[in-house]
C-alpha cells in the first residue's frame, strides 16, 4: 500500500462540522489547503453527488464517503474525528465519530483502483469491527496515534494478500 495515502497532514482531530454536508466540504477544503485538490468545491461536488446515490454511513460511528474524480491530483484517504458527540450522517439515529473520506484521480486505472478502494474498505472494516481501535481514536491526542493504527491494519491486510 502507497504509505502517501493517509498522511498526518490529511488527519483531521477536532472537526466543527454541523452535517455531513459541511464535514464533507470542510474536508474538501483541507485537502485542497494540503495541496491534494486544486478545485475542492467541484471534489466536493462530485462526493456529495456520490453520496447522493447511496449513504457512505458503515456503522460502529464511521462513514466512508468516497469518489473518483478528477478534481484530486492523486488517490487520498482523509481522516477526521468530528468533535461533537450528537453528529449524525443521515439523521435516523446515524451517529458518526469518524469520517474516512477516500478519494482517486479519474485518469487512473479503474480496475487498479476499485481494488484499492476495496482493500482500503476492508482495511476500515476491520478496524472499525474493535472496540479497542473506536476507543483509541476518540482519545487520541495525536495524528500520529491515528496514522499509526491505519498503517498497521493496511500492512497486515497487505501481508495477508501476499501469504
Amino acid at each position: 500500500m502507497d504509505n502517501t495515502l493517509i498522511t498526518k497532514e490529511t488527519i483531521l482531530l477536532n472537526l466543527d462540522a454541523t452535517s455531513k454536508t459541511d464535514a464533507i466540504h470542510k474536508m474538501c477544503g483541507h485537502l485542497f489547503m494540503v495541496k491534494k485538490t486544486q478545485n475542492p468545491s467541484m471534489l466536493f461536488s462530485d462526493i456529495t453527488k456520490r453520496e447522493a446515490e447511496v449513504s457512505t454511513f458503515a456503522g460502529s460511528k464511521t462513514a466512508i464517503p468516497h469518489t473518483i474524480s478528477e478534481h484530486i491530483d492523486e488517490p487520498v484517504l482523509c481522516f477526521a474525528r468530528v468533535r461533537s458527540e450528537d453528529f449524525t450522517w443521515d439523521g435516523n439515529d446515524e451517529d458518526v465519530r469518524f469520517i474516512f473520506l477516500l478519494s482517486a484521480p479519474a485518469k487512473d486505472d479503474l480496475r487498479q483502483l476499485r481494488q484499492s478502494q476495496s482493500y482500503v474498505f476492508s482495511s476500515v472494516a476491520q478496524l472499525i469491527s474493535r472496540s479497542e481501535t473506536l476507543e483509541l481514536w476518540d482519545k487520541a491526542e495525536s495524528e500520529q496515534v491515528i496514522l499509526d493504527s491505519l498503517n498497521e491494519e493496511f500492512k497486515a491486510n497487505l501481508n495477508t494478500k501476499t501469504n
